[in-house]
Order: structure tokens, then C-alpha cells, then sequence
């Protein structure tokens, strides 16, 4: 598909995100925790994701028939295709189980493995974060751009934390957060990937590092970030997402950012 055909694709993905959105903040304000279905301690799944999930499968595939799928609910069968969508219906569901008005809905499209097309809304401020391949990274319409941040003394560095938790790992973040609060300027954990990836892409943040992601978290927000003209890697500076550790920033601060994570495995 050339780079107009992905423009028009962008848009259309776009059309169908948003009245998933509105569903969501509808059912936000008649919420009740009875409805939520528990995966782990800290892992919640809620009928809005699944209902969010199989609209957006179905209205993708009518989109762009024979391709396929990968998703965070698998509400469809995990299809290898030529065409790929990589879908998180909601991430940031704990924000949205506690009524934090974070969340979003992440949908990117890989062509023969490349990431085309990444799309993020950021569903309670109505934001809309979207790029394709060869094109800029845009909020509602408007070009955006990583920080200009040239020191890490000076940057507002967001991460997270895994569900899963045990000693190693929280060593490893312990001695990470601590890096970032001696070399940094502040410390957000904002509870989405996708949406700290996008607040990157246009300036908000400088720094996002996180480990033990999933591919859904963070591939829209990977190519979203890369045409704002920063750079997305993992934490030995390679390109090994399915390594489940991101770092999202501008190429200047890259080399300190990279010192901060090296206490993970």
C-alpha cells in the first residue's frame, strides 16, 4: 500500500475509533466493579474492553479485508497476514476501573512485519495521535515533535510498573527510579503506555522507559514517536520490542537514558 493509501486508511481507523471512545466515557459515568472480571491482583479485564475489542476487529477487518490480528483480549484468532493490526482496546484499564481519567485506545497496522500506520486516542481529553508511513506525527490535525531536551538534568522522565512483580524485577526498578530522581528532573507514571509514548511524540515528556510491556502497548506509539522525530528503542538501543522494554526520547539524551536502564536483564 503507497503512502496516500495509508493516509486514507488513517483517517478512516480514526472514524471508527471514536465513537469506541464515546462508548467508553458512556459507560464510564454507570460503572460498577461488579462488572469487573479479575485476571490477576492488579490485572483487570471489564466487558468495555471486550465489547471495544470485537467493534474494532470487526469494523477493521470490513476496513481492510484478509488481514489480521493481534490483540490484547483475543477475542479473534491471531492471524498471520501480510496486513496486521496490533490492537489495545483499552489500555489503561486500572485508571479507568479507579475513574483517572487516562486511557486510551491504541491501533497500529504492520505490513510484512514494518509498522505503517499508528493511531492512539486518548479517549477522555479526545485526543487523537496519529501517523503513517512516510508522513509527521499529528494531534488532532496539528504536526507535533519530540522536546528539544538537551540534557537529562532537565527532562520529565515517565515509566511504569509491571503486574507481575517479584524481587528481581523490583530491584531492577528501584535502582532505575533511583538513576532517573538523581539525574532527572521529575518522575510521572502515568499508568498508559500507549499515552506516555504519545505525550513523547509531542513534547509533554521527554523520557518514557518501561519493561515487561506487550507488543499491543506500544506499537502505535512506536512509529507515532519515530515521526516526531525522536527515537524508540529497546534498553540495549536495538529495535528487540518483542523484549517487552521500551525507551522512547530525543537522540540527544538517548546515551544518559540508556545508563538508567541498564539494571534491568
Amino acid at each position: 500500500m503507497d503512502n496516500s493509501g495509508l493516509e486514507k486508511l488513517c483517517f478512516d481507523v480514526q472514524q471508527i475509533i471514536k465513537p469506541v471512545g464515546a462508548y467508553m466515557r458512556q459507560q464510564r459515568k454507570q460503572f460498577d466493579e461488579v462488572d469487573i472480571a479479575k485476571k490477576g491482583v492488579r490485572d483487570f479485564v471489564t466487558a468495555v474492553d471486550m465489547y471495544a475489542e470485537r467493534t474494532l476487529v470487526k469494523a477493521l477487518s470490513d476496513l481492510l479485508p484478509d488481514s489480521g490480528f493481534v490483540t490484547e483480549e483475543n477475542t479473534v484468532e491471531q492471524l498471520q497476514k501480510e496486513y496486521i493490526w496490533i490492537i489495545d482496546p483499552l489500555d489503561g484499564t486500572m485508571n479507568y476501573v479507579h475513574g483517572i481519567p487516562v486511557y486510551s485506545i491504541s491501533i497500529a497496522l504492520q505490513q510484512n512485519g514494518q509498522l505503517v500506520m499508528g493511531v492512539v486516542y486518548g479517549v477522555a481529553q479526545d485526543e487523537m495521535f496519529y501517523t503513517w508511513t512516510g508522513a509527521p506525527s499529528y494531534l488532532n490535525g496539528e504536526p507535533i515533535q519530540v522536546s528539544a531536551c538537551m540534557e537529562l538534568q532537565n527532562a520529565l522522565i515517565a515509566t511504569g510498573f509491571p503486574y507481575i512483580r517479584h524481587p528481581e524485577r523490583t530491584q531492577a526498578i528501584a535502582e532505575t527510579l533511583l538513576y532517573f530522581l538523581n539525574n532527572g528532573r521529575d518522575i510521572r507514571r502515568l499508568g498508559t503506555a500507549a499515552t506516555d509514548l504519545c505525550y513523547v511524540a509531542c513534547g509533554r515528556q521527554d523520557v518514557y522507559y518501561e519493561g515487561y510491556l506487550n507488543i499491543w502497548d506500544i506499537a502505535a506509539g512506536i512509529l507515532i514517536v519515530q515521526n516526531a522525530g525522536g527515537v524508540a528503542v529497546d534498553f540495549k538501543g536495538g529495535t528487540d520490542f518483542s523484549s517487552g522494554k521500551i525507551v522512547a526520547t530525543n537522540a540527544v539524551i538517548l546515551p544518559d537514558v540508556l545508563k538508567g536502564v541498564r539494571f534491568f536483564d
